[in-house]
């Protein structure tokens, strides 16, 4: 990763409302190694950032910042635009927003 370009880690994990140490569980990856990525002291490896794009729901380009559009390429993903829009909208939504979704979802099945 070159000098130039913005590794936008740190910026996608705040933007999710989430801890570095979750996101480390959940990847099981040190949270010292996260930070140090974000801080730009060491470069994620390859197998790192494909990682925390597939995590985040991103291309790994705009996890770089070589690109704008956040949207990580998959053909199949175009039949369910909608679905995948919304998969990633939640992803993105605080512990207590995905919370009252949930909420949400079960009184919907519950009623039909």
């Amino acid at each position: 990763m070159s000098k130039n370009n913005v590794f936008r880690l740190k910026e996608i994990r705040l933007e999710c409302g989430l801890k570095r140490s979750k996101v480390a569980e959940d990847l099981q990856i040190n949270a010292g190694t996260i930070a140090n990525y974000e801080n730009g002291i060491r470069e994620a490896p390859y197998e790192y950032l494909i990682k925390f794009a597939e995590y985040f729901d991103v291309s790994v380009d705009y996890l770089l910042g070589r690109t704008d559009d956040e949207r990580p390429f998959r053909p199949e993903a175009e039949e369910n635009a909608d679905e995948a829009r919304i998969l990633t909208a939640y992803r993105r939504l605080s512990k207590t927003a995905k919370s009252r979704v949930s909420e949400y979802i079960d009184l919907w099945q519950d009623k039909n």
